[in-house]
C-alpha cells in the first residue's frame, strides 16, 4: 500500500484515506463521550450527550455572537436544543473538563459541562481544524478565558458557558500558528 505523501499515490486515494482517518477519529470521539457519560450516569447524574452537527472556533472579527465575541460554536441538533435550553434556564454549569485529541491538524474534542448542584452533565463532541483557530486561541489566551456557545442551526444560542482556562482548549498556541494560513510564522520550527 502506498504511504500518504507518496508522489505515486493518486489524489483520490489520498482523499479517501483522509476521510477514513477522520471518520475513525470521530467515531472514537463519540465512543469516548459515551463512556464518560456512562460513568456519570452510573454515579446517579443526569446526562445529555450531544454530537455537534458542526463546531469550530471563531474570533471577534467573525461577526458571530455579540461585538468582540469569541469561543467555540457547537451546532446542537434540533432534538437536543430544547433540552439544552431548558437546562441552561434551570441551572448553571460552573465546572467543566475538556478532552481533546489531535490527528493530522484536526482536533477532536469533548467538552463536558457540570452542574454539581443538580448533578447534571452535558457532554458535547465536536471537531475542528487547527488552521481555523488562530484568532480565537490568541484572544482566549490574552483574555484568560474562553466561551462555549451552544446554538441551533439557525444561529439561535441556547446556552453559553465561560471557561477560565483557555489552555484546556488550546494547549499549544505555537502549533496553531504553524497551521494557520497567513500567520506571522511565530513558533515555526516543526514541519507541517
Amino acid at each position: 500500500m502506498a504511504e500518504l505523501g507518496d508522489d505515486e499515490t493518486p489524489e483520490a486515494e489520498r482523499i479517501a484515506s483522509d476521510a477514513d482517518r477522520r471518520r475513525e477519529a470521530w467515531g472514537a470521539t463519540l465512543d469516548d463521550m459515551t463512556a464518560m457519560a456512562d460513568e456519570f450516569e452510573d454515579e446517579g447524574w443526569e446526562t445529555v450527550r450531544i454530537p455537534a452537527g458542526d463546531s469550530g472556533p471563531f474570533g471577534p472579527s467573525s461577526g458571530k455572537g455579540g461585538e468582540g465575541a469569541f469561543g467555540f460554536a457547537y451546532v446542537i441538533p434540533g432534538d437536543k436544543a430544547e433540552t439544552v435550553a431548558d437546562l441552561f434556564e434551570a441551572t448553571s454549569f460552573p465546572e467543566y473538563e475538556v478532552y481533546r485529541a489531535e490527528n493530522d491538524g484536526r482536533v477532536y474534542i469533548v467538552t463536558a459541562l457540570f452542574s454539581p448542584e443538580t448533578e447534571t452533565a452535558v457532554f458535547i463532541a465536536g471537531a475542528w481544524d487547527l488552521r481555523e483557530a488562530l484568532e480565537c486561541a490568541t484572544v482566549a489566551v490574552e483574555e484568560g478565558r474562553m466561551y462555549s456557545y451552544l446554538q441551533k442551526l439557525d444561529g439561535t444560542v441556547v446556552g453559553v458557558v465561560e471557561h477560565d482556562d483557555p489552555e484546556k482548549f488550546f494547549p499549544n498556541l505555537d502549533a496553531i500558528r504553524r497551521y494557520a494560513p497567513n500567520s506571522d510564522g511565530e513558533g515555526e520550527g516543526d514541519e507541517n
